[in-house]
């Protein structure tokens, strides 16, 4: 991929994620139309223009294939899950499938959202580093780029009340991961809040024979928190950008399912959040 900055808008959550940011969840359709209305606001803050980064999405095929489809055949960059939701250990959302199933997008990036400790039981470790070096190689074979979701949890630790992923486990994790020959290309983590601990984390991803980068995730964090992990990224070599969503879409997408915004309101919320985060991450002074 392009040593300029990514900016990826996240909404490939599936359903109970996705749901999360409504009180009374939603159902299938209203998914189906707020993903189509999150893609909307991206289009508007390309529009609106981002500086020097590259915009893209990341978005599922189970509610979003048209999305995909369309945004691919537009030349936007994008980004696919390949995991079934909600597994303890990582299992293909296709099963033995999941290489026609990625063959027939082709997006830019496939990505895999997993939690993973070195303290996990071995079975569960070695089945799961198993499948990712699998679906690694494949990756590599085909020129499809590789972004690992890392969720090893919060630090017990913060700063100014910020709080921080625990670097010790995620680094241990990156290192036990690589280890197992597993070739990823960005490394999707947890938010640091400190410029020590970034750099600590972009130095593991680099080594290893087949060096990576890193962005940042937004786990639904408030939005004050996840624009100071953006400030500490955007100072930090080895962070090539971010990919944020409910922390960007969520308020907006509940407020319009239940009439609090007009769609057109809603689009603009979105669209100006995830412009000026962006702006931000490359250094305009944004108010």
């Amino acid at each position: 991929m392009t040593a300029r900055p990514l900016a990826f808008l996240a909404f490939d959550h599936r359903e109970r994620a996705f749901g999360s940011v409504r009180p009374g969840g939603m159902n299938h359709e209203q998914i189906q139309d707020s993903k189509r209305l999150i893609y909307e606001a991206f289009g508007r803050a390309v529009d609106l223009g981002l500086g020097d980064v590259r915009p893209g999405i990341l978005v599922d095929e189970q509610f979003g294939a048209g999305i995909a489809q369309r945004a691919i055949a537009d030349g936007v960059l994008v980004a696919m899950p390949v995991e079934r939701a909600n597994e303890q250990v990582f299992t293909f959302e296709y099963g033995a499938d999941y290489q026609e199933h990625l063959l027939q997008f082709r997006p830019s990036c496939a990505k895999v959202l997993i939690q993973h400790r070195t303290t996990d039981p071995a079975d569960d470790k070695l089945t799961q580093l198993t499948r990712l070096r699998e679906l690694s190689e494949f990756l590599a074979a085909q020129s499809i780029d590789f972004m690992c979701e890392l969720i090893v949890g919060m630090g017990e630790e913060s700063l100014d009340g910020v709080p921080s992923v625990d670097v010790d486990a995620l680094c241990a994790s990156m290192a036990e991961i690589q280890a197992a020959g597993v070739l990823v290309t960005m490394w999707k983590v947890e938010g640091v809040a400190s410029r020590e601990g970034a750099e600590r984390i972009a130095a593991q991803a680099a080594a290893s024979d087949h060096p990576a980068t890193c962005m940042v995730l937004g786990a639904g964090a408030a939005p004050s928190t996840v624009e100071h992990w953006l400030a500490v990224a955007a100072g930090t070599p080895g962070y090539i950008g971010f990919a944020v969503g409910r922390s960007f879409w969520g308020e907006a997408v509940s407020a319009w399912l239940d009439g609090r915004l007009s769609r057109e309101d809603a689009i603009e919320s979105i669209a100006s959040i995830y412009r000026a985060c962006t702006l931000r991450y490359m250094g305009a002074d944004v108010r």
